[in-house]
Order: structure tokens, then sequence, then C-alpha cells
């Protein structure tokens, strides 16, 4: 009999006088150490009398056609869960000679519980069963990343206590690299704002961050742009008033392309400036012992991560401008050590000022036009 075992489709002849028909039994792969059960169907009661089928050695010389409900030879009985597989896949070692696969007598007993970090055991936690499991593992790999690249490239004279470099993973461009630390700033600012803005603070140079905040704001700018021309050129195929087509035309010639990548980071880094110094200000009114303008243009700076989201259409913009508000107000609430009291007290005025001047928008540009 040959018995294929179901994760990695291996085989092996085991003697079927030593299967019990009816009776489960448990079987450890030897190539992948994974365990599954095989049982045969028990054999068939022949009625009263119904001939019972001729033994293969009481069977004629000669051979005679086969008839119905008698086998002149039954076939090779295969066990398998799954479909079969070839045995030896190209580069695999085949099991060295004598390799059997155990059988056990009988699965009644509780299966007994394998020692941490076995083979079987890693091989079903490699398995998550939803979304919430695979990001939790997705964590822990970068965790264990961090812990090695600690021990790798640990520098006494660079590194910080904990064995890692101060301030945000971009700035660290020569320990993580330079798509490692944009990523892990990205994924820290969206999923872990307060472990993220907690180690924020550091006497590095702001050059970094501002530069992190132009690159998201040329994000922003090119996603905003794509989604404008495609909404004009459907806009232009589907009406026929004149004044909307002219209009249509008139706005897409002012997308220069060249011109606004030339403007837009001298307009963020203007932008990064006004915003850090307006939020400094609300907070040395409220808390000047905890007030550092340095530590709140990062905070700025970083709180634009939420600025990918304007490559969704529609609502990728409202998105990324609600998430960034609450980003900065966590991040100054972690990185300048405030309560959130202080930070509710100091934030609020500025929000509803901002909010007021947002909703008056739309009004403007009616009396404009």
């Amino acid at each position: 009999m040959t018995i294929q075992c179901p994760s990695c489709g291996f085989e092996r002849e085991v003697s079927e006088a030593a299967i019990r028909p009816g009776k489960k039994y448990k079987v450890t792969c030897p190539r992948c150490s994974a365990v599954f059960h095989f049982a045969l169907p028990e054999a068939e009661t022949p009625l009263p009398g119904t001939p019972s089928p001729a033994k293969p050695s009481e069977q004629p010389a000669t051979p005679q056609p086969a008839e119905k409900n008698e086998t002149a030879e039954q076939p090779e009985k295969k066990v398998s869960a799954v479909p079969h597989l070839p045995t030896e896949q190209a580069g695999d070692d085949p099991l060295p000679p004598g390799a059997t696969i155990p059988i056990f007598p009988t699965v009644d007993e509780p299966p007994a519980e394998k020692p941490e970090g076995g083979a079987s055991a890693k091989k079903e936690e490699e398995k998550p069963r939803s979304l919430w499991e695979r990001w939790q593992r997705m964590r822990e790999h970068v965790r264990e990343y961090d812990a090695r690249q600690e021990q790798d490239n640990g520098q006494p004279g660079k590194s910080s206590a904990e064995g890692r470099p101060q301030g945000a993973p971009w700035e660290s461009p020569e320990y993580y690299g330079f798509w490692g630390s944009f990523s892990r700033t990205l994924l820290g600012v969206l999923f872990h704002a307060p472990d993220f803005f907690r180690n924020v603070r550091c006497e590095l140079s702001p050059i970094r961050p501002i530069l992190f905040y132009v690159f998201l704001s040329l994000f922003q700018m090119l996603a905003s742009r794509l989604w404008s021309l495609k909404m004009l050129n459907e806009l232009t195929r589907t009406t026929s008033d004149p004044q909307t087509l002219a209009m249509a035309e008139n706005l897409m010639k002012s997308m220069n392309l060249p011109l606004m990548l030339l403007v837009t980071p001298f307009f963020s880094i203007f932008q990064a400036v006004i915003l850090a110094g307006l939020y400094h200000l609300m907070i040395r009114m409220v808390q000047p012992d905890r007030s550092d303008f340095s530590t709140t243009l990062r905070v700025i700076c970083y709180s634009s991560a939420p600025l990918v989201l304007c490559i969704v259409p529609m609502f990728g913009s409202t998105i990324a401008a609600l998430w960034f508000v609450a980003a900065t107000f966590i991040g100054c609430k972690f990185a300048l050590r405030l309560s959130w009291g202080r930070t509710l007290l100091a934030l609020l005025p500025l929000y509803i000022l901002m909010l007021a001047f947002v909703s008056q928008i739309p009004a403007l540009m009616n009396a404009g036009a």
C-alpha cells in the first residue's frame, strides 16, 4: 500500500498486512514532520448465498475475463488526502536508506503535546488564520529583523541605549537603508503613531524630516493632478456646454507639470514651517516648559505620511487630511510628553480656526468667479 503525505506529497510503501481495516492510524512524515491520519475501510461481509471472490492462488493459470463483482487481481491501494504529487522534486535529496514512516496502533488516545519549536508546531504557526494574525506575524518579523540589525550593525557611538539610532527610521538611512527607513516611517506613523512619536525627539538636523514632507507633498501633487486630468477629460467628452468646455481646457492648461514640480518643494517647505510655528505657539501658550520648535517641526513633517492615501480617487484626499490632523495631535502629545487635556486645550482652538477657514474657501471661490 502507498501512503502519501498531504503536505509535501512524499510517498512510502507500507505492508498492508500490518494495517487493520476500520482502525484509524496516525502517521508522521519523515520529510516534513507533518502529522496526518488515515484509515482503511472495513471489508464488506458477503451476503448469505453469495459466492466469495476467488483468492489469487485459486485462480486458473490462464487469464479469464473478469466478471462484475469478481476481480482477478486487486489494483494497488493508495491512501492520500490530496491528489497525487511527484515524489521527488527537482533538486530534492531522497531519504536515507531504511527510513520508514512510523505507524502508531490507534488514535483513540489524545495526541501527545509536541515540544515548543518542533517542526510540526512551527509549520502550524506559519499558517495564520485571519488578517489580524497575519498583521501580528508581520510585526513579529519586523521586530526580529530589528534585533538582528542591532546585533550586526550596532555601533555604540551612533546608537541609543537600546541599540537603535536616535530619532525616526527615516533619519538613519545608513542603518535601515533608503526604502527600509521610508517604509518603516510610513508604517510607524499610520499604524503605531504613539510608539513612533515617543522616539521622534532628538538633536539631529531637521533637514531629513523636511525632505520627507517634500516627498509626500510631491506625491500628493502628482496623484491630485492625475485624477484631476482624468476627471476633466471625462468632462470634455460628456458635456456640450461651450463655457464648461472652455473652463476645462483652461484648467488643463494651468496644470503645467514642470512648473508644479518646481513650485511644490518650496511651497511645501513654507507650509511645514508655518504649521510648525502655529502648533508651537499654541503649545507654548498652554505649557511653555514642554514646547520645542524642532520637535514640533518633526511631528508636522512625519504626520504627512497619510498623504500616500491621495492615490485613492474621490475620498483619498479627505481621508488623508483627517488622518494628518489626528497624527499631528497624537504626535504633539507623545513627542512633547503632554497630557491629553493639555494637548486638547492647546490644539483645539487651532483646529477650529482651520475648519472655519476651509469652510469659507467655496464662498471665496464663488465670489471670485
